[in-house]
């Protein structure tokens, strides 16, 4: 789907005043159906029961294959050239490196103290690998998936190291924390910069340089809206429990006798283990509906920082002459992501299709290439392909696709 749009910054004509410059608008078009996208996933669930779940690796093959057949752009189809073999191969050589690093750290444990500042700092070493090692995924992911994609027989591709991104991550990650997180706006556009300036289409090389400035408003209001509803969330939990403790603590002797059950047990008659583990039950739920609360209020305080940084993103873009836009709402943005969870949450995962398809029916609305992409400056290039698939992200970050 294209349209032709003004240029931006051009305004309207006069009599004798040169004609306004056009400049074309295309849209990515998704045309894929539910059905066939459920038909793709019940197969793959089929399919790893018996695997031990194995599949799972050739299942994601076959629904990006298919999601990208199904996504075009002025005129002309995707197409995934990924293997689940790749993505396999890449999965175990990172679990045998975490599962050798782990049974190390266990046999040593059998030898030591459980205290020992040598066993302590193995495995807090372990978890800072683990947190590194997510960054490294990100990139290597963002790589293997661009040299996979062709379209019309131009693929993608990167330059720059993993392994060099995961640290600065790390580095930036540990300035946010020093800063109580204030930092993080900044980080996050800075570690998006250097993702973006070392990836290419073809032979356009992407370039980039965002600023943070009007991600700071929306991401305070953020923070301070999340902090005072955990707290009200906690202090709603506690009342909750105190209630119930001086319920059970003062119930009428009597009330047992008028609803013939011993629903309300008195401390008379109650046994005292099924009091904790009664307590120790309602707690958990509160914490579970508590959490529910904060995190559905956290997607909904969020969508403008998410929706100010997709635009500080798209408006900043180039590509081989090509400029990007997008008219992604706060409205839009919690319409997709909250329905999508619920959707997850409420069917047990069975809903995990209408997600993705919802996802990129999304994207396709929402992502515009501003310019002439047939006259554009793309061709095709030899860029270095990954020789394993995403292993990384496979083991710490599976996500939808």
């Amino acid at each position: 789907m294209s349209d032709i749009g003004m240029h931006p910054g051009a305004g309207g004509t006069s009599a004798g005043a040169p004609r306004t410059q056009f400049v074309p608008h295309t849209q990515f078009v998704y045309d894929g159906r539910l059905g066939e996208l459920y038909w793709i996933f019940i197969k793959n669930i089929l399919l790893m029961i018996p695997t031990l779940t194995i599949w799972r690796f050739w299942g994601k093959t076959r629904m990006r294959r298919y999601l990208w057949s199904h996504t075009s752009l002025a005129g002309d189809r995707f197409e995934y050239t990924g293997t689940g073999g790749e993505l396999f191969i890449g999965f175990l050589i990172v679990m045998v490196i975490y599962v050798a690093a782990s049974i190390g750290i266990q046999i040593l444990a059998i030898f030591v103290e459980p205290d020992s500042p040598i066993l302590i700092a193995l495995q807090f070493g372990l978890l800072f690998v683990l947190l590194y090692l997510t960054f490294v995924a990100q990139y290597a992911a963002q790589r293997y998936r661009l040299t996979r994609t062709l379209w019309r027989g131009i693929s993608g591709g990167m330059t720059g190291s993993a392994w060099r991104w995961g640290i600065k991550g790390m580095f930036f990650s540990f300035l946010s924390l020093l800063s109580l997180t204030l930092a993080w706006p900044w980080a996050q556009m800075r570690l998006i910069d250097d993702r973006l300036n070392n990836s290419y289409f073809g032979d356009a090389k992407a370039s980039i340089q965002t600023s943070s400035k009007s991600l700071y408003l929306p991401y305070i209001l953020g923070m301070l809206a999340v902090v005072v509803t955990v707290g009200m969330v906690g202090y709603l939990i506690y009342m909750m429990w105190e209630l119930t403790r001086l319920v059970q603590q003062h119930m009428p002797l009597g009330i047992n006798q008028f609803i013939g059950s011993n629903w309300f047990p008195t401390a008379a008659d109650r046994n005292p283990n099924e009091t904790i583990v009664g307590g120790v039950a309602f707690a958990v739920v509160m914490l579970i509906i508590g959490y529910l609360i904060v995190a559905t209020f956290a997607i909904l305080v969020f969508a403008a920082y998410y929706v100010a940084m997709a635009h500080e993103v798209t408006n900043k873009l180039a590509l081989g002459g090509l400029r990007f836009a997008t008219p992604l709402t706060p409205g839009a943005f919690m319409s997709r992501y909250l329905g999508n969870v619920l959707i997850i949450v409420f069917t047990l995962g069975l809903g995990l299709p209408i997600a993705v398809h919802r996802t990129m029916l999304f994207l396709a609305r929402n992502i515009e290439i501003i310019g002439e992409i047939d006259g554009s400056e793309i061709t095709r290039a030899d860029l270095p392909r990954p020789k394993f698939g995403e292993g990384l992200l496979e083991a710490f970050d599976p996500g939808i696709l």
